[in-house]
């Protein structure tokens, strides 16, 4: 199956505010253009053929542009929240001046397991995104999804590092339950950049289908 990744548009966010699972709305202007060179045939991949559902992240800035891809392409929207954003707990919302170098020095020094500002750690985050992903396999369709540059990396990172386990791209049950791959997989996540805003990336996720 096909599992096309768009990164929301630029978030109406001022810069040097630390942002994740605060509902954050993308800016108009931006999140017009994008639907714009959709309408125009510019889009990464276009035309977008035989996909059969969209999903999104609930955070507004993801929803808003899913619903409106999902009634240009006549498809129902399927929302589940975990596609969100790493959740920054008490950090959400403030300026990375005001969280202090310590607090970001700490979470630097274990990116994987340090849940930043207490809310959820890298690996806590591989997790639920891994979840969504075995059960977007599971169900069979081709589907677009609108999230964040933070799930996106965690998407690509599973989908390589279960490559690299099992010597195709189809981990075993077992694969997927172990905590050594999705630790793997964290870290490979924390090393890559998110992907710029409005970024379309395709996955073609692999057969046999996991009974989960």
């Amino acid at each position: 199956m096909r599992l096309l990744l768009i990164r929301h548009t630029a978030p109406d966010i001022a810069a040097g505010v630390c942002y994740g699972r605060l509902d954050v709305s993308a800016r108009p202007a931006e999140r017009d253009a994008w639907l714009a060179d959709w309408d125009a045939g510019r889009q990464t991949g276009q035309p977008w053929a035989g996909y059969q559902r969209v999903l999104s992240s609930p955070a507004l800035r993801c929803r808003v542009l899913a619903q409106a891809l999902a009634a240009r392409l006549g498809l129902a929207l399927d929302i589940d929240p975990r596609w969100q954003e790493l959740d920054f707990g008490a950090w959400e919302g403030q300026s990375w001046d005001a969280i202090g170098r310590p607090a970001v020095d700490a979470w630097a020094g274990d990116l994987v397991h340090h849940a930043p500002g207490g809310g959820e750690s890298v690996l806590d985050m591989m997790r639920r995104v891994t979840r969504a992903y075995e059960a977007c396999r599971h169900d069979g369709r081709d589907a677009v999804l609108v999230c964040h540059g933070g799930t996106i990396q965690m998407l690509l990172a599973w989908h390589g590092a279960s490559a690299a386990e099992t010597g195709q791209r189809s981990p075993t049950l077992a694969a997927l339950v172990r905590q050594d791959l999705l630790e793997r997989a964290a870290a490979r996540a924390v090393q890559c950049s998110a992907p710029p805003v409005g970024t379309v990336v395709q996955l073609n996720i692999p057969q046999p289908i996991l009974d989960i």
